[in-house]
């Protein structure tokens, strides 16, 4: 398992889950849209703070990122 492809995958799933382009969650999150794609095709690793700016961002619980299933996300960010 590549982690990081992994996570891109389920970042991207719970984006489009939430309805968000790319555009609106990178300024939702405060962090470059050129980044976010980085790291929703697994070219790039996000920072802890990154993740934590995501979080926020879609409402989840950060661990949600690492729940590597197609599920709907089921925690709020608190």
């Amino acid at each position: 398992m590549n982690i990081r492809l992994e996570f891109a995958k389920r970042l991207q799933f719970i984006r489009k889950h939430r309805g968000m382009t790319q555009d609106a969650l990178s300024i939702a999150a405060k962090i470059d849209r050129s980044y976010l794609s980085e790291v929703e095709n697994g070219k790039s690793a996000p920072t802890l703070d990154a993740i934590d700016r995501l979080a926020h961002a879609l409402d989840i619980h950060p661990a949600e990122f690492f729940v590597f299933s197609i599920r709907e996300p089921k925690k709020h960010y608190d």
